[in-house]
């Protein structure tokens, strides 16, 4: 299942009802859809934020699959902070020009990026965090066990 939604809070406790309706009924453990639930919240809130600091409209982009266990992304479209502060503005058209210039906001917008990536990594066993890079937002890749189904099935 996929969906996409206009980076505002507003939308964040729908995608976390959604990805804990979705996790249920794909046979996550009752006692971990409280954790998909705020994890998923988590990273929705991260995404919007990466997006509001870069000055981006752009969709946020989650989707959920079930294999061996269930499995939820959470895509941005940000470009890395840090490379974008340290290269030419003039690259990045849609940054906020009052926060492009002003190297203590990104500094806590790192910091804030990177203790919410504490929290998910304390929430989430299985956290996967790809990118960003100058071109490319990042994708936060968790997933949760399912009874019954485990990764050595397939031997």
């Amino acid at each position: 299942m996929r969906f996409a939604f206009t980076p505002a809070a507003a939308y964040v406790r729908a995608a976390r009802l959604v990805a804990a309706d979705v996790a249920s009924h794909a046979g996550v453990a009752t006692g971990l859809l409280d954790e998909v639930r705020q994890a998923v919240g988590e990273a929705c809130t991260r995404a919007i934020l990466r997006h509001r600091d870069c000055g981006l409209d752009d969709l946020v982009r989650v989707e959920f699959s079930i294999g061996d266990r269930f499995i939820a992304k959470i895509t941005d479209n940000a470009q890395d902070l840090r490379a974008d502060s340290e290269g030419d503005h003039a690259s990045s058209p849609h940054r906020n020009e009052a926060r492009s210039n002003d190297h203590e906001a990104i500094e806590e917008d790192t910091l804030s990026e990177e203790i919410t990536l504490i929290v998910l990594g304390g929430l989430v066993e299985d956290l996967v965090v790809t990118g960003p890079d100058r071109e490319h937002g990042t994708t936060v890749t968790m997933s949760w066990p399912l009874p019954g189904r485990s990764p050595s099935a397939d031997h």
